[in-house]
């Protein structure tokens, strides 16, 4: 789903901001920036006190290879 708002210049929320100005200012892949913001959250999360679970670490690891992968697959579907 970020793939098509994204590509398309639809607008970014504030995270999906920060991961396409942090990839331009480090040329670091996109995987790497989004997987390093989530877990960057989850470990503040957790030592503000909060639960993680199997889950949250899945999301957390899991969802900068996705953003990456839906990003390659609409910009090479629509260009």
């Amino acid at each position: 789903m970020g793939g098509i708002y994204l590509v398309s210049n639809l607008g970014a929320g504030p995270r999906d901001g920060l991961m396409i100005g942090l990839q331009k200012l480090t040329n670091f892949p996109i995987a790497v920036v989004r997987a390093t913001l989530e877990i960057s959250v989850v470990s503040i999360g957790w030592y503000l006190g909060g639960t993680v679970g199997i889950g949250t670490l899945l999301f957390a690891f899991g969802i900068g290879p996705c953003v990456a992968l839906g990003l390659y697959l609409v910009d090479k579907t629509f260009n």
